[in-house]
């Protein structure tokens, strides 16, 4: 080979490549591999990096390292790996597979369905508890069976836990200074205080040969089979840890998905299959390691000189939410449970501050478009078109969509669990409820007003109707007798004004801000 096989790619991506039907193979990239979908199977090459962690500089590597993919993710899906294939040169061109001169190993895998996939699911609204109780039975009973003892118990020390934090450190250089400080003092104060904890999990046999790598994208859900795949093989130390590591890395994703509620469904059901009651002790600490971990990976991929500006753009948001959360799983053990409140009215961008900060706060995200249509039996991204006051939306189905919403998010609080409410509020009645719950509960409250000028909102309004993935029925008809109906929340002392037309990253700094300070915007258990 003349050329580095980054460079032969396009080889890779004709439909002649392949031994099979394979229409428009497709290339995508994570930070250590290339991954070509092509008909009904994938293809996975490493790419010849070296991170320290794991190196692939050399072929007979790549190969041992595709083996032992093979091997490790048959433990959970015997069906789903088909073997290692070779990448050949033949007539001057690549191919997988056939005669000619083998260049490269490669996984070959069967493609699942991308409308399976755990993150598709969350998207369209259909992921539920149910769900997250097949995931935790598959889950731990693959722990229960998975190898343990000398070999593996080692990993799960604290010395190696430590070892891990202190690469963790060292590779992430442009982490912010207070939220590197954050963390590391959660980390040293845990160690310390916790180790007869972590030893006693180790003699009870709770550290386990597993997975290693078990977030939203490594789940797929069939009416047949649920594939819990994509284990981590070039690592054992990533791999052989406490079950609660495994546990914790698709829990935190949840959570940074803004779906905390299925996070503790997916944990709670795996308490109850595996019996370990004393997971909870460690869980945060590890979802804290595991954010931390997802943070790290994507700034590996920000060195990247040939990413595209937009692609890295979202990269470097999507790194510094995952550090974001690291930071609230570290500092939230001695705070009081948070109500924060997103308002507005409709398009003025209350729902997706709510979304955001639920991703970086481990929020419960509690939205009115989504109780009011659990009420009547609807699916949440289903559109309706009744008038102002109508149908769903009458005063009567307002009144018990608020008073749902504020009992659940009373469920959460007293559980202990922070919760962030999206709604218009646009009635006195609708904010006291919520500082009566605050009261209750003891929680600690924010209220955040959403605004923005009225061209943003009516250009919002009207792109509304071609968003399937919305789930407000707020049309452009209604924005007059909406904005006539709303009682701005001069009542509501201390409440945090925020201009939603500004950039959203700028927004959230702000809001977090206030989230992480006790005195600067919170209102008065008493107001």
């Amino acid at each position: 080979m003349t050329t580095p096989i980054d460079e032969r790619l396009a080889d890779l991506l004709r439909p002649e490549a392949f031994d099979h039907p394979a229409r428009e193979p497709r290339l995508i990239q994570t930070h250590i591999s290339w991954l070509i979908l092509a008909g009904e199977l994938v293809y996975k090459l490493r790419k010849p990096v070296n991170f320290g962690f794991l190196d692939f500089s050399t072929s007979d590597q790549r190969r041992a390292d595709c083996e032992a993919e093979v091997q490790l993710n048959r433990r959970l899906c015997p069906d789903l790996y088909v073997g290692v294939a070779n990448v050949v040169e033949r007539d001057g061109r690549l191919a997988f597979g056939g005669a000619g001169v083998p260049i490269e190993p490669a996984v070959c895998m069967r493609r699942l369905p991308e409308s399976g996939m755990l993150l598709a699911l969350i998207e369209r609204g259909v992921a539920d508890e149910r769900l997250m109780r097949r995931i935790a039975t598959q889950l731990a009973d693959f722990h229960a069976e998975a190898a343990t003892g000398p070999g593996v118990d080692e990993y799960g020390s604290p010395e190696s836990i430590r070892a891990n934090w202190d690469e963790n450190f060292a590779q992430t250089v442009n982490l912010e200074p207070d939220c590197r400080a954050a963390i590391s003092q959660y980390v040293t104060g845990f160690l310390n205080e916790h180790a007869d904890l972590i030893e006693r999990r180790m003699r009870q046999g709770r550290i386990r040969d597993g997975h290693g790598d078990l977030h939203a994208a490594s789940v797929c859900a069939t009416r047949r089979r649920l594939y819990l795949f994509d284990c981590i093989e070039f690592n054992a130390r990533f791999r052989c840890a406490d079950v609660a590591a495994d546990v914790a890395f698709l829990a935190m994703d949840l959570d940074h998905l803004g779906r905390a509620d299925l996070s503790h469904a997916f944990v709670d059901a795996y308490v109850r299959r595996s019996g370990d009651m004393e997971l909870e002790s460690v869980l945060d600490f590890y979802k804290c390691y595991r954010a931390f971990v997802r943070g790290k990976v994507l700034s590996f991929r920000l060195t990247d000189r040939q990413l595209p500006r937009q692609e890295s753009a979202t990269i470097a948001r999507e790194d510094h939410a995952y550090f974001e959360l690291a930071r609230t799983y570290a500092t939230r053990t001695s705070n009081p449970p948070q109500l924060v409140v997103t308002m507005g009215l409709p398009a003025s961008g209350k729902t997706t501050l709510a979304d955001s900060l639920a991703g970086r706060l481990a929020l419960v995200h509690l939205s009115s478009d989504v109780v009011r249509k659990q009420l009547v039996g609807v699916r949440p991204h289903s559109h309706r078109s009744d008038s102002f006051e109508r149908g769903l939306y009458s005063r009567s189905m307002t009144r018990r969509t608020y008073a749902l919403l504020v009992r659940k998010a009373g469920r959460w609080l007293r559980r202990g669990q922070s919760v962030v409410l999206d709604a218009t509020f646009g009635q006195p009645a609708d904010r006291a409820a919520v500082r009566q719950l605050a009261r209750r509960t003891r929680a600690r409250l924010l209220v955040v007003v959403c605004e923005a000028d009225e061209a943003t909102i009516r250009e919002r309004l009207a792109a509304r109707t071609h968003d399937s993935r919305s789930e407000s029925d707020a049309r452009l008809e209604l924005r007059p007798a909406l904005r006539a109906s709303f009682v701005q929340p001069d009542e509501v002392a201390g409440a945090l004004h925020v201009d939603m037309t500004r950039p959203l990253e700028e927004t959230l700094a702000d809001v977090i801000r206030s989230v992480r300070s006790p005195g600067d915007g919170w209102t008065s258990q008493a107001a």
